[in-house]
């Protein structure tokens, strides 16, 4: 094999690696290297502080990682997306992911960066116009039953105000307005998906992404998104992320969530107290419809109550009355005054014997007829007075209560009182019979109604 053969011959992408990193190591030009940028994509990890440097004013082009220890951090100096600084350090390559980066041992800030700048300038300039005052933002509609979202299909940040929104209120109409949210000329993108938003007929528009870098974030700082937003007739809500940055479209919108999930809270808040709201009613309701039932069921009771002395009452009343018949009956009975009578005719026959034989035998002969005629007089009295006991014993009879019961007839009770019409009863009450031998027990089964009552 040719030495030529043997340069070519093909090495993996571990000693490739390897190679590049001796290569950094020997060429004392990458050991101590000063490079100057704009700062974007600050993060922070315990003493650990990340970021990348790309050219000054460019949105794309290449960027250099660079690793910083926060003991190398001067105290007076605070780095921020968009700042201009110079960093020094080593370039060095990272085997596991094969990527070189910048580790830097001393920084320096040179100014601000041109986006800084550009931000800075705009954010002046709209804000004197008022397009970011809140007396000209509206409130988010309480209860919206659809929502416009304007970010990238692509992108999983906007899904969790997605999921979010179909678990909590699957009601609540999604419709999805995709567009770039990064890149040159991203801003116009952005700016035409609100306006078809907003002619959409939405309740509401959701403008937001999954966070990102400073750069990347930056079309969100264009006056174009800006002026659609304030366009708009539907409220617009921003969820772009990154809490700690503030973007031009967050200040001209009429609410903003630091992520998509708070962005669903906002958006739902007025469905979720109305929930709670409903449940607190419906507690509130049912303790309520107790009391009442409590009250009425008192009152059932009292009615009851009085009903029953009503009736009892009108019974005494009735069996007072039926005593006072039984009495005068008794006192017009014949055979008491027939006994009246022969204790005189006993009274008069001693006085007759005490009397005279003078006026003994004169009151002999007289007796004698009187006794001959009394037999016939006497049973012609005792023949009308049996006539009329007869009919006292009838009168007294049909007065008796208990006398149609043993003709057959039945007394019908419902709760203690007496059931006089088939309105008093409905289907399934139950009910006692009182007949003239002994009573009975039964439950109503079905009720027919007389012409008069119907």
């Amino acid at each position: 094999m040719s030495e030529n053969e043997r340069a070519l011959a093909p090495m993996t992408v571990a000693e490739f690696s390897r190679r590049m990193t001796d290569l950094f190591h020997r060429v004392p030009r990458f050991r101590d290297i000063a490079v100057s940028g704009e700062i974007t994509g600050l993060r922070s990890s315990g003493n650990a502080i990340f970021f990348d440097l790309k050219d000054q004013g460019a949105q794309g082009g290449p960027k250099l990682s660079c690793f910083l220890r926060a003991e190398y951090l001067p105290r007076e100096l605070q780095l921020a997306d968009g700042l201009a600084v110079v960093a020094r350090g080593e370039i060095i390559n990272y085997g596991p992911q094969g990527r070189y980066s910048l580790t830097v041992r001393g920084i320096d800030a040179t100014g601000l960066g041109l986006l800084f700048v550009e931000f800075q300038a705009l954010k002046d300039r709209l804000q004197r116009e008022g397009l970011f005052n809140d007396e000209r933002k509206r409130a988010l509609p309480r209860f919206p039953r659809s929502v416009a979202v304007v970010s990238t299909r692509e992108g999983k940040g906007i899904d969790d105000f997605v999921r979010e929104i179909e678990k909590r209120a699957p009601f609540v109409r999604i419709q999805m307005f995709d567009t770039r949210v990064q890149g040159i000329g991203a801003e116009r993108d952005i700016a035409a998906a609100v306006a078809r938003a907003d002619a959409s007929g939405s309740d509401v528009i959701l403008l937001g992404r999954g966070g990102g870098s400073y750069e990347d974030l930056f079309p969100f700082n264009r006056e174009e998104v800006v002026r659609a937003i304030v366009e708009a007739r539907t409220p617009v809500m921003t969820a772009i992320g990154h809490s700690a940055d503030i973007h031009l479209a967050d200040l001209a919108a009429d609410a903003r969530a630091n992520t998509p999930s708070l962005a669903a809270d906002l958006v739902l808040s007025g469905w979720m107290k109305a929930t709670e709201w409903l449940s607190k009613m419906s507690e509130r309701l049912a303790v309520a419809a107790e009391r009442r039932f409590d009250v009425s069921a008192r009152d059932i009771e009292l009615r009851a109550r009085a009903l029953n002395d009503t009736a009892a009452r009108r019974l005494a009343a009735k069996q007072s009355a039926l005593l006072q018949r039984e009495r005068a009956l008794v006192a017009l009975d014949p055979r008491a005054r027939l006994a009246g009578r022969a204790a005189a005719i006993a009274t008069r026959r001693e006085q007759l014997h005490s009397a005279s034989a003078t006026l003994l035998g004169r009151a002999a002969t007289r007796i004698e007829a009187i006794r001959e005629r009394l037999p016939d007089r006497a049973l012609g009295l005792v023949g009308r007075k049996r006539t009329l006991l007869a009919l006292a014993r009838a009168a007294f009879e049909s007065a008796d209560p208990n006398a149609p019961l043993r003709r057959g007839y039945a007394m019908l009770f419902r709760e203690g009182a007496v059931v006089r019409s088939a309105a008093q009863l409905r289907v399934g009450d139950e009910v006692r019979a009182r007949f003239g031998r002994g009573g009975a027990r039964a439950r109503i089964e079905s009720i027919e109604q007389s012409e008069e009552e119907a």
